[in-house]
C-alpha cells in the first residue's frame, strides 16, 4: 500500500520518485521531480541517472488554457507529415507531446543551466493556470517562451484514455495535491530500458520510493480523478 502522504513529502523535499508504468505497455520505470523544485542539479541527476528525453509534464487544464495542440494532430492536418502522425507506437496510444519551447532567457537552451530555467517559468504558468489566472497565464506563457526548444512540453489525456507516464504523474500530483508540474525522464540501461528489476534496486540503494503505476490508477479511480 502506498504512503501518499510521504511520497508528497518525497517530492516536496526535493528528492525524485520512480514510476513504473505497466508490463503491458512500455515497462518502463521513469524518475519524476516535482517542477516546483526544479534546479540544474536535478535536471542533472535526470540525464545522468535516468538518461531519457528529459520532459515537462501538466494536466489537460494547461493545455486547453493555454491554447495548445497535441502535435500528432497538428501533423496529421500538415500534408507532408500526415502520413507520419497516423502511425502509433508499438504499444498503441496516441503520444503526449504538445510544443518544445525554450524560456527567452536561456543561452541555447540544451545546458541543464538553461532546462531548469524553462522548466522553472513552464511551472510558474501551471500555478497560474491552476490557480484560476488564464490571462496572466497567457500572457507569460507566449512572451517569456519560443518554439522550437530544448523542452517538450507533454499533457494528460486522461487516464481513462491513456495510461502512460504522462497520465501517471499528472493523476499523481492531483492525488497529492500539488499543482500538475512534473519533470519525466525514462530510466535506460545499455541499450534498452533499465528493466524494473534494476530500476528497484536503484531505488532500494538511493532511498527513493518506487511506485506502481497501478496504485496511481487505483487511487486516481477510487478519488474520481481518472479524466484530470
Amino acid at each position: 500500500m502506498v504512503d501518499w502522504i510521504r511520497v508528497r513529502e518525497e517530492l516536496l523535499s526535493g528528492k525524485p520518485i520512480l514510476v513504473f508504468d505497466s508490463i503491458s505497455r512500455e515497462a518502463e520505470t521513469d524518475m519524476v521531480y516535482y517542477a516546483g523544485l526544479i534546479d540544474h542539479t536535478k535536471i542533472t541527476r535526470l540525464r545522468r541517472e535516468a538518461g531519457g528525453l528529459i520532459c515537462y509534464v501538466s494536466g489537460s487544464l494547461f493545455r486547453r488554457k493555454l491554447g495548445l495542440s497535441f502535435l500528432n494532430e497538428v501533423f496529421s492536418k500538415h500534408p507532408s507529415y500526415k502520413e507520419l502522425a497516423t502511425k502509433k507506437p508499438r504499444y498503441g496510444d496516441p503520444p503526449a507531446f504538445n510544443i518544445w519551447v525554450n524560456h527567452i532567457e536561456t543561452r541555447t537552451g540544451i545546458s541543464d543551466m538553461d532546462k531548469a530555467l524553462t522548466i522553472k517559468r513552464l511551472h510558474y504558468v501551471a500555478d497560474l493556470v491552476y490557480k484560476g489566472f488564464d490571462v496572466e497565464a497567457l500572457d507569460v506563457f507566449y512572451k517569456e517562451f519560443y518554439a522550437p526548444g530544448h523542452v517538450p512540453v507533454l499533457t494528460s489525456r486522461g487516464l481513462a484514455n491513456r495510461r502512460g507516464h504522462t497520465e501517471l504523474v499528472t493523476a499523481l500530483a492531483v492525488i497529492l495535491g500539488l499543482t500538475p508540474s512534473m519533470v519525466i525522464a525514462e530510466m535506460l540501461s545499455e541499450g534498452v530500458s533499465l528493466p524494473r528489476e534494476d530500476a528497484i534496486r536503484y531505488a532500494r540503494r538511493n532511498d527513493l520510493l518506487y511506485i506502481d503505476g497501478f496504485d496511481i490508477i487505483v487511487e486516481a479511480e477510487r478519488r474520481g480523478f481518472l479524466n484530470d
